[in-house]
């Protein structure tokens, strides 16, 4: 059986507008050798002319032995007037259709062909100097062929309906005829047919790359953001609110743009989160803006225990640690000393703009009003009441019910799909933005994940296009060092460096755990040492994880481990480190 390209089922070859077409390729199917790589319909461009002219060959039959042969097929009846010379096709009807000279039609792509393959720049490596390309006309729906033979059409390259119950023999008369004619012609080989094939039969795919569907998804995200800022202006009728909303939905950059407008009012504005990266992150969003601070809760701490330390030599700290000696020191001493410190030596605010009001114990919230400059001063506090990985507030000190963010603005519906697996709260709407689907990258082991990480990563960065600062890696935190050091010993492209724990280093990957990253994005985001997490015990470390990505997610680990954390109804692929 014949190499036939496309292979067609009986079914599409019933419904082919050429039923002598159908025969014909039927016969190659069922009766030529399998080193035989017969293609059908093959259209091509040429500009042998000097212009470019399209053209298409019915058959083009290869052969491994030889070279190539052309097969101009003709349905029905043909007919030739030498007066006009014109050629035509006539059906059963005797009605007659004008054609082109088959002959002259299988000279024309033949040679067409040669070109095109001659041009191809690894054909000079086979050095094959003459190869054999000849044409036929075959007639499968004639039985005499005689008379139509004529000067430029010999009797040995025409076939006609006997010929389809030995199409072996035929074909090997044609080859001898036209070998006969370039004897010094050389065979293709195995290298030669899969260049052939390199040429013909390679399937081909061209799609965007990533960095440009990074900028499509992008675009997407601001308006979606700019359409959930219509919260502000609901929140300026009131001096006290709390923010409800799930991952993704905006609450970080309402936070910021709430502060930024309290400011710009004139108000002295302390925006406070609870992670200390993500309060570094809001600082270098807002610049040097006046009236406006912006830390995390323990650095507040921290500074204000400093402060009352260098102006009343008391150590409220070491006083915190010895009224409630068993507590812990960020959870109790920290949260202590600072009400001492306030209430010592007060610093007003006119606002307080909290962000992650759930990772805040109540031991916080008392502090927190302390900076409130009188009964007139506004607070505003951001939560998601699904978050909260570190501690849990049973209520903060607002009466109102929270104002909800229903949409999510960062990921696309397919990061939404796997993230919201583990969220329980006010139903979230999608995005909107179907994006890419998660992808799994199996490993066995973590120093195979880290080999699929930095290949990943590598194809990122130097085939896709994608900025280094695009795409972070999140570890789980009891294995973070084992992928720091062993990351940073893999190489990767365009003087890329691995940035462990280091935020907006230039020309680098963050790597970072992901509790760390909470209240963080980036465009890509690969997860890796998830093995060990379970989905029931750490529900809400992988629903900070997982919608950490505003555009892609991909997923490093153990393939039934990753089925667990995913979810047996999610799209999965399993191509992404090779692809």
């Amino acid at each position: 059986m014949a190499r036939m390209m496309p292979l067609l089922p009986d079914e599409k070859l019933d419904a082919l507008r050429s039923r002598a077409e159908a025969r014909f390729f039927r016969a190659c199917r069922d009766q030529l050798g399998q080193r035989l790589l017969v293609l059908h319909s093959i259209p091509y461009i040429t500009r042998l002319s000097g212009e470019p002219r399209d053209g298409e060959a019915d058959f083009v039959i290869f052969l491994p032995e030889n070279g190539f042969m052309v097969v101009e097929i003709k349905g029905g009846g043909v007919s030739y007037d030498p007066n006009e010379r014109r050629w035509y096709s006539v059906n059963a009807a005797r009605e007659r259709n004008e054609i082109k000279d088959p002959f002259i039609q299988g000279s024309q792509e033949k040679h067409a062909l040669l070109e095109l393959i001659k041009r191809h720049r690894d054909w000079p490596k086979l050095g094959i100097g003459w190869l054999l390309a000849g044409h036929a006309v075959f007639l499968p729906d004639v039985d005499r062929v005689d008379p139509l033979v004529m000067p430029h059409g010999p009797r040995e390259i025409l076939g006609g309906r006997q010929d389809l119950d030995d199409l072996g023999s035929w074909l090997s008369k044609v080859i001898a005829y036209w070998q006969g004619e370039e004897p010094h012609s050389q065979s293709l080989g195995s290298r030669g047919m899969a260049l052939i094939e390199e040429i013909f039969c390679k399937p081909r795919e061209v799609r965007p790359l990533i960095s440009a569907e990074l900028r499509e998804d992008e675009a997407a995200h601001i308006r979606l953001t700019e359409q959930q800022s219509r919260v502000l202006r609901a929140l300026g009728r009131h001096g006290r609110a709390a923010i409800c909303g799930g991952a993704g939905t905006g609450k970080t950059l309402l936070a910021v743009e709430k502060a930024r407008q309290l400011a710009a009012e004139g108000c002295r504005t302390l925006l406070l989160c609870y992670n200390r990266p993500l309060a570094d992150h809001l600082r270098y969003v807002i610049g040097d803006q006046p009236k406006l601070m912006c830390m995390s809760f323990h650095q507040l701490c921290e500074w204000k225990t400093r402060e009352m330390a260098a102006r009343t030599g008391r150590d409220v700290l070491e006083e915190a640690i010895l009224a409630f000696p068993a507590r812990d020191r960020f959870d109790y001493h920290l949260p202590y000393a600072l009400a001492i410190a306030l209430d010592e030596i007060p610093d007003p605010y006119d606002a307080v703009v909290v962000d992650e009001g759930q990772d805040f114990r109540d031991e916080f919230w008392f502090a927190v009003e302390l900076l409130s400059n009188d009964a007139s001063s506004r607070l505003y506090v951001f939560y998601d009441q699904n978050q909260a990985i570190y501690t849990r507030s049973s209520k903060f000190p607002i009466k109102d019910e929270p104002f909800l963010l229903t949409t999510n603005c960062r990921n696309t519906d397919f990061i939404h799909n796997a993230a919201y697996r583990y969220y329980e709260g006010d139903p979230i709407d999608p995005p909107g933005i179907r994006g890419a689907p998660v992808e799994v990258v199996p490993a066995a082991s973590l120093s195979a994940q880290v080999g699929r990480i930095h290949s990943l990563v590598t194809r990122l960065i130097g085939e896709e296009q994608v900025a280094p600062e695009d795409v972070v890696v999140l570890v789980e935190s009891t294995s973070k060092h084992y992928f720091y050091g062993q990351l940073e010993a893999c190489t990767l492209p365009r003087r890329t460096r691995w940035s462990p724990e280091k935020h907006r280093a230039p020309n680098s990957v963050l790597v970072e755990t992901m509790h760390r990253f909470k209240g963080l994005e980036a465009a890509i985001v690969i997860l890796a040492g998830t093995d060990t997490l379970d989905p029931d015990r750490d529900r809400e470390t992988l629903y900070v994880a997982l919608s950490r990505p505003k555009s892609r997610l991909y997923l490093v680990g153990r393939p039934d481990a990753c089925e667990r954390i995913l979810g047996v109804t999610l799209p999965l692929r399993t191509d992404a480190a090779t692809r």
